[in-house]
């Protein structure tokens, strides 16, 4: 058995549902019984966050190790196609959206819903540092794509939810840009996810689930 608790709506869940499909493999996606603080779940994961990943019997937490371990165990297809430097580059651009980018998105997606969570000056900095990010992620992108690193790999899965979230969050309430038109290589991607079956499918199936993770969590 294979299941991820959490939802789509979370691009750390996302990651890992659309590795588990580019590879085929047959992964259930459940919320959490009790929430993320119920003691169920913090048994599965003790930081209490999405995602917890579960296979025969063991389970796992953080969505890249997850997704390392379904490429561990199922190599083909790979989310690290071609030479050293290709995969050097998707594990770059995953990162770096990690890392880098992330923070300043989840500050402004906490103070979506708590206009407490950010001072002004707070607020600002997130959008100048977001707005730094966005050349340099489109230069760390395959010039042209069709994806991020050239083949689909895990630079997509780590980046598509991502976009996606902040399309329906972060981006009509602060006006913040839309990542997927921040320059020639990322409109190039975007213009593929659009076009591709696993990716345009997966589209308006997370659309669906931020619109209702955001119905619940403004009713909390």
């Amino acid at each position: 058995m294979m299941k991820v608790y959490g939802t789509i709506a979370s691009p750390h869940v996302g990651r890992v549902v659309l590795v588990a499909r580019h590879k085929k493999l047959d992964l259930a996606v459940e919320w959490p019984a009790g929430g993320l603080k119920s003691a169920a779940f913090l048994a599965m994961n003790p930081i209490g966050k999405m995602p917890a990943f579960e296979h025969d019997g063991q389970y796992f937490i953080e969505s890249e190790v997850i997704c390392e371990y379904l490429e561990d165990l199922y190599p083909t297809p790979t989310i690290l196609p071609g030479n050293a430097a290709a995969r050097a580059r998707a594990r770059t651009v995953s990162r770096v959206v990690d890392l880098y980018f992330w923070p300043d998105v989840n500050a402004l997606f906490h103070h979506y819903f708590d206009p407490t969570w950010l001072d002004a000056a707070g607020f600002d900095a997130c959008k100048a540092r977001l707005a730094a990010m966005y050349p340099i992620l489109d230069g760390l992108m395959t010039a042209g794509g069709p994806w991020a690193a050239g083949e689909f790999s895990l630079a997509d899965c780590t980046l598509m939810p991502r976009v996606l979230m902040m399309q329906k969050t972060v981006g009509p309430k602060f006006g913040v840009p839309d990542l997927a038109q921040g320059g020639p290589n990322l409109k190039a991607w975007w213009k593929q996810v659009n076009a591709a079956p696993l990716t345009s499918a997966f589209v308006p199936e997370c659309y669906a689930a931020l619109d209702t993770y955001l119905a619940m969590a403004k009713h909390h």
